[in-house]
């Protein structure tokens, strides 16, 4: 459901794909082959939401802005996750479960699934625990794999979309 809030209303590439289930409410603006999966929420009540080029949100993610989210080219919010007024950049995969809590992550991070992040992620970097710390940098293997879950995500993405004769 696309839905206006106090007069702010959601902008939504042509190229984007939203799920059916999905709610994108207030000042959001998604960008080109953005997907948001299943039951996602985004809520942009009280600052902005921009989520760049192709950015996939999965199952059940929640960003809200309590100050403007940022969301970054090619990145991965993975299922359950809170984006709440952070800046992610681009190529971040935030893992399932995960809480960002008004922060900057930059670019090419990994938030390990279930970490709560309370402070700001340098570049190229993996962080995990509560509160999450960095326990290594990004290496070749974990880039290629972000490169594959990506290329996953948007073959994928095509099935949101409800079929034109429906």
């Amino acid at each position: 459901m696309i839905r206006e809030f106090r007069g702010k209303k959601p902008f939504i590439h042509h190229e984007a794909i939203i799920d059916e289930s999905a709610m994108v409410m207030g000042n959001v603006v998604i960008g080109k082959k953005a997907s948001i999966w299943p039951h996602v929420l985004i809520r942009a009540d009280d600052a902005g939401v921009e989520i760049e080029e192709d950015v996939a949100i999965l199952d059940k993610a929640f960003i809200e802005a309590p100050r403007n989210v940022f969301i970054g080219k090619g990145s991965i919010i993975s299922h359950g996750a809170i984006i709440h007024g952070s800046t992610i950049g681009e190529n971040v995969l935030v893992g399932m479960g995960a809480i960002v809590m008004e922060v900057e992550v930059e670019d090419n991070a990994i938030i390990a699934a279930g970490s709560v992040v309370t402070s700001d992620v340098e570049k190229n970097c993996m962080v995990a625990g509560i509160p999450a710390k960095k326990i290594r940098e990004i290496n070749e293997r974990d880039v290629l794999k972000m490169e594959e879950m990506r290329r996953e995500l948007k073959e994928k993405a095509v099935c949101l979309r409800k079929d034109e004769g429906d």
